[in-house]
C-alpha cells in the first residue's frame, strides 16, 4: 500500500494540472488554393467552479461552405454562437454541447431568414470537443473530422457526414472501382451540416470516451484529407516526443509539400495528453 502511494499521488497530481498553450494544445490553419480562408476555429476555457482555469478545454472548428453564400462568415458566427452558448447555459456537460449546437445553428437560420430570398443559405460544418487529461466528449455535423492517434494507431473517432462513407460501402460491394470513388463528384456532398434548418445528422455519443497519457487528439476541417491516413499516421509517432504546436506545423508542412492543385482550406487543432 505504502510502496504504490506516490503512484497514486503523481497520478492525481498530473489529471489536476491545466493545459498549456501550444505545449499541450494548439491549432494552425493553411489556406491552401482557395482565395479565401472559410473556416474558424476557437479553443475556450471550459474549466468548472473549483477547476483551475484550462483544466478543461473546448475546441470548436468551423468549416464554411463554399458553395454557399458567406462561408468565412458562416464558420465565424457559429463557432462564436456555440462557446457563447456553452457558458452561458447551466446544465450538464453534454446537455450544454447540444444546446451550443443548437443555438448555433439557430443562429445561422436567423441571419439567412435576413438575407435576399434569391441568396443561397448560410452554412458551415461543426466539430466540438471537449476535453481533459482524462476524457473526451464531442458533437459534430459534417465531415470535419475527430482523430485519436493512441499507441502507434490512428482512430477516427466521429462520423462523417458526407456522401463518401454510402460511397466506399458501393466500392466493398463491387457496384463501382475504388478509382471512380476517389474521383466520384458527390464524394464530398455533406449529408448534413449547420444551415438553420433541422439537422439530418448528429453525432452525440451518450458517453465520454476515457484518455490515456500520451493520447493525442486532433480536430481538423476536411483539408487535412490530402495526407493519406498511413501518412497522417506515421507522421505523429514523433508526437510524444514534441509539443502540440510543433505537431500542428508538421501536419500543415506536410500538406503543402504535398502541393495539391485543388488544396482546400485546411484547420488542425491539436491537444496532447500527458
Amino acid at each position: 500500500m505504502t510502496a504504490t502511494a506516490p503512484t497514486a499521488i503523481l497520478q492525481a497530481f498530473t489529471e489536476a494540472q491545466p493545459f498549456v498553450q501550444e505545449q499541450d494544445f494548439s491549432a494552425r490553419q493553411y489556406r491552401g488554393k482557395r482565395e479565401n480562408q472559410e473556416d474558424y476555429y476557437a479553443f475556450a476555457d471550459a474549466a468548472e467552479s473549483g477547476e483551475h482555469s484550462l483544466q478543461r478545454l473546448l475546441l470548436v472548428v468551423g468549416d464554411g461552405l463554399g458553395a454557399h453564400a458567406g462561408g468565412s462568415v458562416a464558420s465565424y458566427i457559429a463557432v462564436n454562437a456555440f462557446v457563447r452558448a456553452f457558458h452561458e447555459h447551466p446544465g450538464s456537460q453534454s446537455f450544454r454541447l447540444r444546446t451550443a449546437l443548437d443555438t448555433a445553428n439557430e443562429t445561422i437560420g436567423m441571419i439567412t431568414a435576413r438575407m435576399p430570398s434569391i441568396a443561397p443559405p448560410m452554412g458551415t460544418t461543426m466539430l466540438s470537443v471537449l476535453i481533459t487529461r482524462q476524457q473526451l466528449e464531442w458533437i459534430s455535423v459534417g465531415d470535419s473530422p475527430l482523430f485519436l492517434y493512441r499507441a502507434g494507431q490512428l482512430l477516427r473517432l466521429n462520423a462523417d457526414h458526407s456522401l463518401t462513407p454510402i460511397i466506399e460501402e458501393r466500392v466493398r460491394q463491387g457496384l463501382i472501382t475504388p478509382e471512380e470513388a476517389a474521383v466520384h463528384p458527390e464524394r464530398h456532398t455533406l449529408q448534413s451540416a449547420v444551415l438553420g434548418y433541422p439537422m439530418a445528422l448528429i453525432d452525440f455519443p451518450p458517453e465520454p470516451m476515457q484518455l490515456k497519457s500520451g493520447d493525442i487528439v486532433i480536430a481538423a476541417s476536411d483539408g487535412i484529407f490530402t495526407l493519406e491516413h498511413k501518412a497522417l499516421e506515421e507522421l505523429l509517432s514523433f508526437g510524444k516526443h514534441t509539443t502540440a504546436d510543433k505537431i500542428a506545423d508538421a501536419i500543415l508542412f506536410a500538406i503543402r509539400r504535398i502541393n495539391f492543385d485543388r488544396q482546400d482550406n485546411t484547420t488542425v487543432g491539436v491537444v496532447k495528453i500527458s
